[in-house]
């Protein structure tokens, strides 16, 4: 198996990118907030949008054999009381590609991103109950929780906790 390389991704690559999200939307439906049928991601407009503004959006992937095997996205908040914030979202890896520190990779990415935007002071995410790894992934990287919400996605009669996750990007203040 090859190595994968942690990268951005561009706009010529977004059927690639669209197969991947449609596998993890299938496969872990208690993991995503979106389906097939409704995830913005899916939508060709908003992910060339996504991917060709890196000082709002960014995602990056792991690439082996010229194909995505992992990947994750990150946006900036616009509304201008919110444009401090920045918003990890969609990370997945594919089941063959798990426990090699793949995850850590592309958030990091997604956050050095993050960082490179002036004024950003925090990264948020969301991670449901289900998702016990990549909770421990998001935590080892210094995310810390801050509220649960009960029953927050249902599929075919199931229902999971969201928990929401922030990271402080602020430097110390002196006191």
């Amino acid at each position: 198996m090859e190595a994968p390389v942690v990268r951005r991704l561009a706009v010529d690559e977004i059927v690639a990118m669209q197969a991947l999200r449609r596998e993890a939307l299938a496969s872990e439906p208690l993991a995503f907030g979106a389906t097939t049928e409704d995830d913005l991601a899916l939508d060709t407009a908003h992910a060339e949008r996504s991917l060709a503004d890196p000082a709002t959006a960014a995602i990056f992937a792991a690439v082996a054999s010229r194909a995505p095997v992992a990947m994750v996205g990150v946006v900036r908040m616009t509304r201008e009381k919110v444009k401090h914030r920045a918003l990890v979202w969609g990370m997945f890896v594919k089941p063959a590609y798990r426990g090699h520190g793949l995850g850590a990779l592309l958030l990091e990415a997604a956050v050095n991103h993050a960082r490179g935007w002036s004024g950003v002071r925090q990264v948020h995410l969301s991670v449901t109950s289900s998702s016990h790894a990549a909770r421990r992934l998001y935590e080892r990287a210094g995310f810390v929780v801050w509220g649960r919400e009960p029953r927050a996605l249902g599929w075919n009669g199931t229902f999971v906790d969201e928990y929401h996750l922030v990271l402080d990007l602020a430097p110390p203040t002196a006191v």
